[in-house]
C-alpha cells in the first residue's frame, strides 16, 4: 500500500513539473537576406510631429520598418532604413486617415513633410 501511494506521488509530481518546463518549439526555416551593414549607408527618419497625438510611420518595401513620434515637434530617429523602394503610411491617434507616400532611399536623412491634423 505504502508503495503504491509512494507510486502515485512520483506520477504527480512528475507531471506538475513537466507543464511547468518549456515546450518544444519547432520554428521553419526561411529565406534570409544577409547584408554586410558595414558596407550599407543606413538612412534615419526625420518627422515633424504636429497632430497633437501620436505619430506612427511604417516604411515597406524591401525591408519593414516602424517608427512612433509620440512628442510635437521635430523627431530624428536613429539610422536603421536601409536603401530601397519604400511605401510610406503615416497614421496619428490624433486624427483620422493616412497619408501614404512613396520614397526612394539611398542614405542620409529622409524628411516627411510637417503633419499636422485638421479639426
Amino acid at each position: 500500500m505504502k508503495t503504491l501511494r509512494l507510486f502515485t506521488i512520483i506520477i504527480l509530481a512528475v507531471l506538475v513539473l513537466s507543464t511547468w518546463a518549456p515546450a518544444p518549439v519547432y520554428a521553419k526555416g526561411s529565406d534570409t537576406l544577409v547584408v554586410d551593414l558595414a558596407k550599407v549607408k543606413l538612412a534615419r527618419l526625420r518627422v515633424n510631429n504636429r497632430t497633437g497625438g501620436t505619430l506612427y510611420v511604417r516604411f515597406s518595401g524591401p525591408f519593414s520598418y516602424n517608427f512612433a513620434a509620440s512628442s510635437q515637434g521635430k523627431t530624428t530617429f536613429e539610422s536603421v532604413i536601409q536603401p530601397g523602394k519604400y511605401t510610406v503610411t503615416v497614421t496619428s491617434s490624433g486624427c483620422s486617415g493616412q497619408l501614404t507616400y512613396r520614397k526612394k532611399v539611398k542614405g542620409g536623412t529622409v524628411s516627411l513633410p510637417p503633419i499636422l491634423c485638421k479639426h
